[in-house]
């Protein structure tokens, strides 16, 4: 029994002195230094709210389009011949000349045997308009001694009486005078000649093919008669106006050209959601454009009151911003006037608040933030 009590008395003893050892060993340690370093707060860019008037411009890229298209169609069928002007896409002409021909020594010869027919006719039926008509008879052979067999038929005589008129249907006279009219008529639109001055867009066919009636031969554009379709965002259509005057741009930004706004489309684009208006372009300073070109329109806008214009990153869930108070960030809602490419415009704040411009990333209300100087 007084063995147990000594061994007790001896684990005691030792857990005694490790607690003791341990405690004097922890004391040695060196506290570590507290961090004294201030937090570092993210900077802001701000800008205190204050409203005032500003011209506000709308910019947007638009195509360029001849204002006259016209596409080129046979009204007869025959095989297509050499005109001068190549059939090719991109070939410009001049006004008057001669685009298409359709091969028409045929038809000229037909037109010839009508007149000949025509003639022979006439003068069998001379006679009995000497007798029966005798005070339009003089007429009647000064029409006949002017039809040429090479030349367009003369505008036939004015008839002075029904009897006249139902004896020249009784023999088929009148029927074959608008019959030649007719073939005069067909053998002309063998010929297209340009309408104005252009170039080809399109071409569906070649020198020595047969055009078919109907068909779609070729497609011609005005080469000085060009329109700006530029589409605008619907919201914004009711800032311009027609007549006035557009600044068109080239790719680097410079003023090229002075426009006018002409029309403005009564429909949305269902692709885009957005409204097509056209500015009219005339080739005034030598400048050469194309069809297709892409420019960049500026129309004028209007003159906007109380507001201020920021930039759109600085806005977020469509009509959100940050203001400081102290150095905490504060949701605020604006009232956004007008959507720019880069810039916006409002209103709806308090004159004097501390807006932000350039928040930081991932900022959230109540962040507390430094004001960068």
């Amino acid at each position: 029994m007084k063995r147990k009590v000594i061994i007790i008395l001896l684990v005691l003893a030792t857990l005694a002195i490790s607690f003791a050892a341990m405690k004097g060993l922890s004391s040695l340690k060196e506290s570590p230094k507290k961090n004294l370093d201030k937090k570092k707060l993210p900077f802001v860019k701000v800008e205190t709210v204050n409203y005032h008037m500003i011209s506000s411009p709308i910019i947007e890229k638009g195509r360029l389009a001849s204002n006259l298209e016209v596409n080129l169609s046979s009204e007869v069928a025959g095989r297509i011949v050499e005109t001068g002007v190549p059939l090719k896409v991109g070939q410009k002409f001049k006004k008057g000349q001669l685009l298409i021909r359709i091969y028409e020594e045929d038809a000229k010869m037909d037109l010839r045997a009508q007149k000949s027919r025509f003639l022979n006719k006439l003068a069998e039926n001379l006679p009995d308009i000497k007798v029966d008509y005798s005070d339009n008879f003089e007429v009647w052979m000064s029409f006949f001694n002017s039809i040429n067999l090479e030349g367009s038929i003369p505008e036939l005589p004015k008839l002075k009486s029904n009897q006249e008129k139902v004896f020249m249907a009784s023999r088929n006279v009148l029927g074959d005078y608008y019959a030649i009219k007719s073939s005069e008529v067909k053998l002309n639109k063998r010929k297209i000649y340009a309408p104005f001055d252009g170039s080809y867009i399109e071409v569906n066919t070649q020198i020595g093919s047969v055009a078919g009636m109907g068909s779609k031969l070729a497609g011609i554009i005005e080469s000085n008669n060009l329109e700006l379709q530029v589409p605008i965002e619907s919201r914004e259509i009711s800032w311009l106006n027609l007549n006035e005057k557009v600044d068109i741009l080239d790719s680097d930004g410079k003023l090229i050209f002075i426009g006018e706004l002409v029309r403005k489309a009564d429909f949305v684009d269902q692709g885009t959601q957005s409204i097509s208006v056209f500015v009219k372009l005339e080739k005034t300073n030598g400048k050469e454009l194309f069809q297709g070109q892409f420019l960049t329109a500026r129309f004028n806008g209007k003159m906007i009151d109380n507001v201020m214009e920021i930039p759109r990153s600085a806005v977020f869930s469509s009509n959100k911003v940050f203001v400081v108070k102290g150095d905490i960030l504060k949701v605020r809602e604006i009232n956004v006037v007008k959507r720019n490419e880069n810039t916006l415009v409002f209103n709806g704040l308090k004159k004097g608040e501390i807006l932000v411009v350039e928040p930081p990333v991932k900022a959230t209300e109540n962040m507390q933030v430094q004001i960068q100087k």
